[in-house]
């Protein structure tokens, strides 16, 4: 589909036919291929010049055309992780269409600790009424402070929440410039003396080595009874200790939309502990999430065809 003579567009989801029509739209001199193209005629993988929204794994060494990769999600750790693609020169590019859901996600896990909602459902489940046993774990978390580890788009939006709610908000960013969504930002390195002032901690980390074990023994000893809720990569915080700490009372509970392994193996800890909120990693998904991946690719392709700059450009040093 399109025209042999222009680029060779790499479509490795499946798309209908108005989909890809929107793309031809945005590229109308673009030749679209499947991987079942490549499959009959092989050397045509050395002449893709964007692919959308992956390449598989045994093709990389031999996509030596390849200029562009837009990808649909907006953690590429699992693609930087392979070493052929963090080589590649090609540029890789996100997408950031998770701002709301996954806000929402960690806010839903967070209000659910806090007022001991989980407790109430499997009261619920038994048939039991009884407010003296699900009522004496509540808390509050208005007059308190929230921070949020990773200050990008979701980041800021879970602080305007907790602003909303009447908490002080301290961020956490690598650069530690200032932010007109929190109260204060402060370095990784200051991680220990904010949690310590913490009442609830949000984590939405990059997997990278450098966040990787963020939240060790000597965080969790700092928590001293926060409430702890990871939506970012479960290898941010260490999960072994983590069991420790929520039976122990340092963390007060948990909400994860990440764990470390992932996915989380039937029978681990974390499964029976009665403060502990786990869901299968799907904080990012909403209706319409193919439809807006899409249209990035197709915003992004437009910007291509006329030389312009791409935007949500991933800088694979950082890994994000």
């Amino acid at each position: 589909m399109g025209n042999d003579s222009g680029p060779i567009i790499l479509l490795t989801a499946a798309l209908d036919e108005k989909q890809k029509a929107r793309i031809l739209a945005a590229a109308p001199e673009a030749r679209l291929v499947s991987e079942a193209d490549l499959a009959a005629e092989p050397d045509l993988v050395r002449r893709i010049e964007v692919a959308y929204p992956r390449l598989p794994s045994a093709l990389w060494a031999r996509a030596e055309g390849l200029r562009w990769l837009q990808s649909s999600f907006a953690g590429v750790d699992g693609l930087l992780a392979m070493p052929e693609a963090r080589r590649h020169p090609a540029v890789f590019t996100n997408v950031h269409i998770h701002v709301h859901c996954l806000a929402e996600h960690l806010w839903g896990m967070a209000l659910m600790l806090v007022r001991n909602l989980h407790g109430s459902v499997r009261a619920q489940q038994s048939g039991h009424w009884d407010a003296p046993a699900v009522s004496a774990s509540v808390g509050t978390l208005a007059g308190g402070t929230l921070c949020v580890a990773g200050l990008g788009a979701i980041g800021r939006q879970c602080a305007a929440i907790g602003r909303l709610m009447g908490m002080r908000v301290i961020g956490i960013s690598r650069g530690g410039r200032p932010d007109p969504s929190v109260d204060q930002v402060v370095t990784p390195d200051k991680r220990r003396e904010v949690f310590a002032v913490s009442n609830l901690v949000m984590l939405l980390l990059p997997g990278t080595e450098e966040t990787r074990g963020f939240v060790g023994k000597a965080e969790m000893d700092a928590l001293r009874g926060a409430w702890l809720v990871n939506g970012g990569r479960g290898s941010a915080v260490d999960t072994a200790e983590l069991v420790r700490a929520l039976r122990d009372g340092r963390v007060r509970g948990a909400g994860l939309d990440v764990t470390e392994p992932e996915p989380l193996p039937d029978g681990h800890p974390l499964w029976a502990l009665p403060n502990v909120i786990i869901s299968p990693h799907y904080g990012g998904v909403h209706p319409g999430y193919e439809e807006e991946s899409l249209e990035v690719f197709c915003s992004n392709l437009r910007r291509w065809v006329r030389g312009e700059p791409l935007q949500h450009v991933v800088d694979k040093s950082k890994g994000y």
